[in-house]
């Protein structure tokens, strides 16, 4: 299976020097606010996805007084046959320095294919309420995992995209500006592709989970999935052709996969519009649930799921069922609490309790 064994964190945010093994199953961090917790699971999702989920800012992640921050972890993957791999990521001000087993990398990319996390924070809900950008990268998370083309068709269209706004933000001749139409078009067809055939085979999996966390909602959940451009489009190059103007004006590309996003409906009603907030959270637990157990059925392996503050997430009954269904797809995962009590140990063998104390680690017996 796929786990991480052990993570060492140097100079990452309050944590001076922090190392701990991990077990296979739960793994729980207690300790007050400000104590560290926040920080443990930030370092895991910044080491798997190159990116933190508080800050866009390096130096907020660097302690004070420091240079730079150092993580590592050693995983044991699926892709693998079992071999353990050693994951580095260094970051400064200036740079991030990615390492996989003493080699220099140049991508993130490599780091993330052996490192499948999921992250459920108290923002997580914000999915179904913010703009379109998260929950295009739920989807495009999939989508990279289990499609290898996906990236580079991503990488690819991302590189014309950029090149192609800078010609419209500078209002350069409409052939320089056209001159990248077809690359985006190309790819972006490509990618509209993947996207749906990763949602068709999702859905399944989510109307399982909503059933299984909110029984009380009868109508099956519908996942409605939007390209980036109008629904009725027969030429997406012609859009673009005839766009012109307008994105001349405006400065951006108006249409394309980087605009595509997903809406969720209960029958005719938008989720956002039917669900408490409490079943909004539910919501995204059932959401991450579906795409582990789709991930662990295309590739045979676990995801690893991260939870920050899972108390303030959900009450004492879906704490339970999520434990017990995390227990079930047999994936590790790793909890922070602010009280032990709060999170009921299903079994004793594959736990291990830690408490945290300004970025110290403790292991309870």
């Amino acid at each position: 299976m796929t786990q991480i064994n052990q993570i060492s964190i140097q100079n990452f945010r309050n944590c001076g020097h922090l190392h701990c093994d991990l077990s296979a199953g739960l793994n729980l961090i207690i300790g007050d606010n400000a104590a560290g917790k926040t920080s443990l699971i930030e370092a895991i999702w910044v080491l798997a996805t190159g990116r933190s989920f508080r800050t866009a800012k390096s130096q907020h992640l660097i302690q004070r007084d420091f240079e730079s921050s150092t993580l590592f972890a050693e995983v044991t993957s699926s892709h693998s046959r079992h071999k353990m791999h050693r994951l580095g990521l260094q970051k400064s001000l200036t740079q991030t320095l990615l390492r996989l087993d003493g080699e220099t990398l140049k991508s993130q990319a490599a780091l993330a294919q052996l490192l499948p996390v999921q992250l459920l924070t108290p923002e997580s809900h914000k999915l179904l309420e913010e703009g379109p950008k998260a929950r295009r990268q739920f989807m495009d998370w999939g989508c990279f995992h289990q499609s290898p083309e996906f990236m580079p068709l991503w990488r690819h269209y991302q590189r014309g995209l950029k090149q192609r706004n800078y010609a419209l933000k500078r209002h350069l001749p409409k052939v320089q500006v056209q001159l990248w139409d077809q690359t985006l078009v190309e790819n972006a067809l490509k990618i509209d592709l993947i996207r749906q055939r990763y949602l068709e085979r999702l859905t399944p999996y989510l109307i399982t989970f909503c059933q299984a966390l909110m029984p009380e909602i009868k109508e099956e959940v519908v996942c409605q999935y939007r390209a980036g451009w109008p629904k009725a489009t027969e030429d997406l190059l012609a859009l673009y052709a005839d766009s012109y103007q307008k994105e001349s004006h405006l400065g951006h590309t108006q249409y394309g996969a980087h605009r595509a996003d997903i809406r969720f409906k209960f029958g005719t009603q938008e989720a956002l519009n039917t669900l408490s907030r409490g079943q909004q959270k539910l919501f995204v637990c059932a959401l991450l649930l579906a795409q582990a157990s789709l991930h662990e059925k295309v590739l045979q392996e676990p995801v690893i799921m991260l939870i920050d503050d899972l108390p303030a997430e959900l009450d004492e009954t879906h704490r339970r069922k999520l434990l017990e269904l995390l227990q079930i797809l047999n994936i590790q995962h790793v909890i922070t609490s602010t009280s032990a009590s709060l999170i009921p140990i299903l079994n004793p063998e594959t736990t291990r309790v830690w408490t945290i104390d300004s970025g110290q680690l403790s292991l309870q017996s």
